[in-house]
């Protein structure tokens, strides 16, 4: 016997008889924050898009765009990272949701943001973009800077900490100051901020860093994209006692691009099921 509700409906009836213009309706959309390692392994790099429309005309942003009313949040993302960089099948990862009602000038959006990791390869930009750039990324204790030497944009932001509660629980997070007259679009530098937050956190008990090294590496330039993302250097043996049951030997040996000498290749080894 089918189920009714107070007005006598079964599920169907409710359905068919549901109003949904009742409520309002935000969008969403996808934000992606494109990561690599520059290729002298002295920076993290992100993709920036330069906007050639309004909201925020000729500012760097990271690309994304809206969900189609089919796609989920991570078909969306892949989607829009193969249309604006003409990458796709790599590392995706969801950072966090952002739903400020006042994050987007031209209506309430909602924005699910996604880490991707990469080693560097070149970006073309896709049909919403002027451009295309990787930017170095300096991420300090009290400072965050975005820049391109290149093209010459250089945007930098001071970081002061503020205590948030969750229930009994106190945690710390950092709160952007624009002090150039470039600035990221919207609300992308908490994207960013989020973004290398957690990829610091997750880096010490996940593999998330194999994703920005090549199919074949050396453990010195292994450990150098490690330090780049801790903001920190790390002692040779722990380091190596850390990885040595996630890597094999390949048998060959390659020039490592930080220690400028040739040196075992190792792969990533797959864990057991």
């Amino acid at each position: 016997m089918e189920k009714r509700n107070s007005r006598g409906q079964t599920e169907e009836e409710f359905l068919r008889a549901y109003d949904p213009t009742k409520y309002e309706k935000p969008s969403v959309s996808v934000d992606l924050l494109v990561m690599g390692i520059d290729k002298s392994y002295d920076s993290l790099k992100i993709l920036l898009i330069k906007r050639r429309e309004h909201p925020f005309i000729d500012c760097w942003a990271l690309p994304g765009g809206f969900i189609g009313i089919d796609e989920s949040g991570y078909r969306a993302a892949g989607r829009e990272l193969e249309e604006e960089t003409g990458l796709k099948g790599i590392y995706l990862e969801q950072i966090y949701t952002f739903t400020q009602p006042k994050r987007d000038p031209r209506m309430r959006v909602i924005d699910i943001a996604y880490l991707a990791l990469i080693p560097v390869v070149p970006a073309r930009a896709g049909d919403d973009a002027k451009d295309a750039r990787w930017f170095n990324v300096s991420f300090g204790s009290d400072a965050l800077r975005v820049y391109n030497g290149e093209i010459g944009v250089s945007m930098e932001y001071a970081l002061s900490r503020k205590i948030f509660h969750n229930g009994v629980v106190k945690y710390t997070n950092y709160v952007p100051a624009c002090r150039t007259e470039e600035r990221l679009a919207f609300d992308h530098v908490e994207v960013l901020l989020e973004g290398l937050m957690n990829l610091r956190r997750k880096v010490e008990y996940t593999d998330m860093a194999f994703n920005l090294v090549p199919e074949t590496f050396t453990l010195p330039d292994l450990q150098r994209v490690y330090e780049l993302i801790l903001g920190k250097e790390v002692y040779k043996a722990n380091f190596r006692d850390k990885i040595y049951e996630k890597v094999e030997e390949t048998g060959e040996k390659g020039k490592s691009i930080t220690g400028k000498k040739m040196s075992q290749l190792y792969r990533y080894k797959f864990p057991e099921p």
